[in-house]
């Protein structure tokens, strides 16, 4: 994780890790400046020509038009008219961005989409909402403050878990980290907590989320795994007779609770565990 290194600087990545990635949010001034380019007018035009990523238009919280295809005169029109550029998948289309996703992804082995955000002064993209994805935003050009919260409404969430109304309006916690971001600094912050931009002057940022494994993902893993496994191929008596339907359900208690008890055994194996990693390295290869 060299990128990682570099924007921590002085701090250890065992730290970040340890205290912060998944748990809380950190930021860092003047971490980012090395990569400060990475990001300017000439970069969305380059994107934008090669037309591999996914150009959307939005507003203040409102979606102006998604998955557009524009050229840049007719994007920066857009940005002129206060609307915000946001290309994802940014790194399709960019080979020093593509350099970035990839960095992240061999130090996290993780899915990577890298966001460009291009945000008028007195604007903002979005409003409340959070995000699936561990995020780290690069400032490149510009000022945004940012407000954060943690999430007790939907902690922990998964693409296929979102609601379609978040429901900011219910989240009661008390705690509020404010984060001023300008050019040069950075910001991380984990999936699921609760968030707004709002841009001092003219913005721009780099988003790299990452999509780390969940329990979900392990769940997942295991038919190809227990497949292997002759107990796990048990055939279950669904075409067997039971003399009333409290039988049926005490037959299957007992074999849940041998297959609950082989299971235990079978995922905090040594044989479980590498099987699993190297399918999840050899997925995001």
């Amino acid at each position: 994780m060299n990128i990682l290194k570099d924007l921590l600087g002085e701090v250890s990545q065992d730290e970040f890790l340890e205290k912060h990635f998944t748990r809380l949010p950190y930021a860092n001034t003047g971490g980012a400046k090395k990569y400060s380019q990475l990001l300017d007018w000439k970069v969305v035009e380059k994107v934008l020509q090669a037309k591999k990523s996914v150009l959307r238009i939005v507003q203040d919280g409102k979606v102006i038009k998604d998955y557009v295809d524009l050229d840049f005169a007719q994007a920066k029109n857009h940005h002129y008219q206060g609307h915000t550029l946001l290309l994802r998948f940014a790194e399709k289309s960019h080979s020093a961005l593509k350099n970035l996703a990839d960095d992240f992804a061999r130090g996290f082995h993780t899915e990577v989409d890298i966001q460009l955000y291009c945000t008028p002064g007195g604007h903002n993209a979005f409003g409340w909402h959070y995000d699936v994805e561990e995020v780290f935003i690069l400032q490149t050009l510009g000022c945004k403050e940012y407000t954060i919260r943690p999430n007790s409404v939907h902690p922990n969430p998964l693409i296929s878990s979102i609601p379609k109304d978040l429901g900011y309006e219910k989240e009661k916690s008390p705690m509020e980290v404010k984060v001023r971001l300008e050019a040069g600094d950075w910001l991380y912050i984990p999936s699921g907590w609760w968030h707004v931009a709002r841009t001092q002057a003219e913005s721009m940022h780099i988003s790299v989320g990452l999509m780390p494994s969940s329990a979900v993902d392990i769940a997942g893993f295991l038919p190809r795994y227990l497949a292997h496994n002759s107990f796990w191929r048990t055939r279950m008596p669904i075409h067997k007779e039971f003399s009333n339907p409290q039988e049926e359900i005490e037959f299957y208690q007992v074999a849940m609770a041998k297959l609950g008890k082989d299971l235990e055994k079978q995922i905090s194996s040594p044989e479980f565990i590498r099987d699993f990693l190297a399918y999840k390295k050899g997925s995001q290869q």
